[in-house]
């Protein structure tokens, strides 16, 4: 199995560099520069082919010659890339994820045609599309909303416009939809820092040490690793068509996520030092806490990190669960090349809060002060 992979360069894309087990071919923009995913790729002993490319153009800016070299060897193209940022303007979050989503139907066609076997097509989205849904959440796909944050809808479109170019030109596809992605569970290291790192850094700044949330908020969060080395076995099951019936899947917890309350207390257990102030998880309705975190977008612009933050309530305020009764039947035919995501409580406050593996977390200083998820 050879699978192409664009998106590399992010949080998903570092975790298949350093814990991928199947060859990689990796798309990547001149314009990023490649030098240090280079020397990463060198260091992990990895042999990763590095092509130059850009999701947002037709064949996502290949040309005829290298898309003969890559039919040749490709059993499957998955999609890591895309915008993650919470305030990205409406025109930069649809290029990067509907535009470039739709072109990468067309780049595994194009291979497919080229080659005249079956090329299929893994997008990676988010669970956030669910919006402000409380309860369970099915792997299914979701009609139209308007509570979604400007994050939300564009990946929701993204989806509705994957699932029909797939159908229209006849080209596999599954859609896997990823949580909070933490840090790798084995260092700690992270690139990006979502709602959950928002807790840590921000964590004496909170109003009067009041943290909005229903009264079963769960937290669902995935180590990268772990959920780049899932995302790998279904990359390579689809190929091999061993679960052609599953269109979307959850690489989530499940119902055995950690509630938010259980989070805290977990991580004061661990370092009760490591916090100058403790907070209070006060009950919220769910219109609390979905209005609460669209204060920022409908109301003016707020300072970066705030309006972050108020996104976040809603990823971690809200009680419900993402049904994974596909990823279970995917994997279960895989002969158990992969398992689903078990996280525990503790191992994700060490990681949330920097307490892993020594209150010290390994974070990129360009990104350090941004809050982002990595699908």
């Amino acid at each position: 199995m050879t699978i192409f992979v664009a998106g590399l360069s992010g949080q998903i894309g570092h975790a298949v560099v350093d814990h991928g087990a199947t060859k990689v071919i990796g798309l990547v923009r001149r314009s990023t520069g490649t030098t240090r995913l280079r020397r990463r790729i060198e260091s992990r002993s990895r042999e990763i082919e590095l092509v130059y490319g850009d999701i947002t153009v037709p064949h996502w800016g290949l040309e005829r010659g290298a898309l003969e070299k890559l039919a040749a060897e490709v059993t499957c193209v998955v999609n890591c890339a895309g915008s993650t940022d919470w305030q990205g303007s409406a025109e930069s979050l649809h290029v990067s994820n509907v535009v470039g989503a739709v072109y990468g139907v067309g780049f595994a066609a194009r291979l497919a045609e080229i080659s005249g076997r079956s090329v299929p097509y893994l997008h990676t989205s988010t669970t956030y599309v669910a919006g402000s849904a409380i309860g369970v959440v099915p792997e299914t796909r979701l009609g139209a909303g308007a509570d979604r944050t400007r994050y939300e809808h564009f990946k929701w479109m993204g989806e509705q416009a994957v699932l029909r170019q797939a159908a229209d030109v006849g080209v596999p596809v599954l859609l896997a939809r990823m949580p909070a992605l933490l840090g790798d569970s084995h260092t700690g290291e992270t690139l990006y820092k979502n709602s959950l790192y928002q807790l840590s850094e921000r964590w004496n700044d909170i109003p009067l040490g009041l943290l909005p949330a229903m009264k079963n908020a769960r937290v669902d969060c995935v180590p990268r690793d772990t959920a780049a080395q899932v995302l790998i076995a279904l990359a390579n099951g689809l190929a091999a068509r061993s679960f052609p019936d599953i269109k979307i899947v959850h690489i989530t917890n499940g119902v055995n996520a950690p509630t938010l309350r259980a989070l805290l207390e977990a991580a004061r257990m661990v370092d009760q030092h490591a916090f100058d102030k403790w907070v209070r998880v006060v009950p919220a309705g769910r219109d609390h806490v979905v209005n609460a975190s669209a204060l920022g977008e409908r109301f003016g612009r707020l300072p970066a990190k705030w309006q972050n933050t108020l996104i976040g309530l809603r990823y971690i305020g809200l009680d419900r669960s993402f049904d994974r009764a596909n990823l279970l039947s995917a994997l279960d035919s895989l002969d158990k090349s992969a398992a689903a995501p078990a996280i525990s409580i503790e191992a994700a406050a060490r990681l949330t809060f920097g307490l892993h593996p020594a209150r010290e977390s390994v974070v990129s200083q360009k990104h350090r002060s941004l809050v982002r998820f990595g699908a």
